[in-house]
């Protein structure tokens, strides 16, 4: 089992989001596809993880429930499925949970 890097109040490391994450404001339109280069638990062992090809970078994306059942409702049998397909979002307004304010964020539109 891997041990985490057990985070202090003597660093920044840890605390700073040292990982870059797919944002809304990064996809242009909804025919923009994203190779899925690989796919992993996050750091909870919580939720699958994509992790995405935008250009050169990677950019994660984790699935929340909705994305999760969208994809196994259209045919995808497991996470690790998503490897080397291209996935395609669409922007929606969502509220978010922790300020109750109207944001942007995305759904799993097609996987190809």
């Amino acid at each position: 089992m891997e041990s985490k890097e057990q985070k202090t109040i003597d660093s920044w490391d840890g605390f700073t989001g040292s990982q870059n994450f797919l944002k809304a404001e990064m996809i242009e339109s909804d025919s923009q596809g994203l190779e899925c280069r690989e796919v992993e638990l996050d750091e909870d062992g919580e939720r699958p993880r994509l992790i995405l090809a935008l250009g050169e970078d990677e950019l994660l994306f984790d699935l929340n429930v909705t994305n999760a059942i969208y994809l196994k409702e259209n045919g995808i049998n497991k996470p690790s499925d998503l490897k080397g397909k291209k996935v395609y979002f669409r922007k929606v307004s969502v509220i978010s949970p922790k300020t109750k304010k109207e944001v942007e964020s995305l759904r799993i539109k097609k996987v190809e």
